[in-house]
């Protein structure tokens, strides 16, 4: 778990899950309360359902994602540029380079 202060830099509203490819997310609901992780996809789920996919190059690496509805997590403004640019075109992700994103992310914000 980290020690992120998620009330600030959250996506206003409804929209908060379009366009969130390579955002930091951290999950506001079940087990991993608290948890932050790399949006590194979006599915249509069952029923029209939508979900965001959630990697953390550990435990969730990027071949097999956490799928969570975007009501449990809070997208976070800020991003990784060039993992971003690496998910729009649709190529693979290295999950060193999401463990790595991730602790820079931490870092940066718990600083603050």
């Amino acid at each position: 778990m980290c020690n992120i202060s998620c009330n600030s830099g959250l996506f206003p509203g409804e929209k908060r899950s379009e366009n969130a490819l390579g955002h930091y997310a951290v999950s506001l609901s079940g087990h991993d309360t608290g948890k932050i992780y790399l949006v590194v996809g979006r599915r249509a789920g069952e029923g029209g359902a939508e979900y965001l996919l959630l990697a953390d190059g550990r435990k969730r690496p990027f071949d097999r994602p956490k799928a969570k509805k975007p009501k449990h997590v809070a997208v976070l403004k800020e991003k990784d540029d060039d993992v971003a640019a690496l998910l729009f075109e649709g190529r693979r992700v290295d999950d060193s380079r999401i463990i790595h994103s991730l602790k820079t992310a931490v870092r940066g914000r718990n600083r603050e």
